[in-house]
């Protein structure tokens, strides 16, 4: 059980506030482009949530490195890290709800509409991306890697 409370502390701090609230605010954005694009324009689910990550994931970038993490990681480095992140989670967290949801919808929700399937089909896919997303950006993106020669890591991002 010591293990257990080790990776909850290490995990349950201010960082994970910070990056949930901006989360929130970009899931919301997120969400609603998702929706508009996939229910009344007509887009695939794959496209229009593809192309709302990747619009929201600019501001989040920003504010989780400047933030939640209040990085020293060189940006380049961060900006890599940060996009492998992002496609990672999403591929893994859309494909999951592909797997998943339709055995759920014909077991649990087999009257469902369109327009309620696809709202749990976001959720499912939002809440499996932010944990990953998360865990990614705590432990890797915004991580500066070591200089060789131990020279410091550079300075702060403006304002920390």
């Amino acid at each position: 059980m010591g293990w257990f409370k080790k990776l909850f502390s290490f995990f349950w701090d201010r960082s994970l506030l910070i990056f949930l609230i901006i989360g929130a605010v970009n899931t919301v954005l997120s969400y609603v482009t998702s929706f508009l694009l996939s229910y009344y324009a007509g887009w695939g689910l794959f496209a229009a949530t593809a192309f709302s990550y990747a619009l929201y994931s600019v501001p989040s970038f920003y504010f989780n490195r400047r933030f939640s993490f209040k990085s020293r990681a060189p940006l380049g480095q961060s900006i890599l890290r940060f996009s492998i992140i992002i496609a990672v989670c999403f591929f893994l967290s859309y494909g999951l709800n592909n797997l998943v949801m339709p055995a759920l919808r014909e077991a649990w929700f087999p009257g469902i509409g369109n327009l309620w399937y696809t709202l749990i089909r976001l959720v499912g896919i939002q809440v499996v991306f932010t944990l990953l997303n998360y865990v990614g950006q705590r432990l890797w993106a915004f991580k500066p890697t070591p200089p060789a020669d131990g020279a410091d890591a550079g300075p702060p991002p403006p304002g920390a």
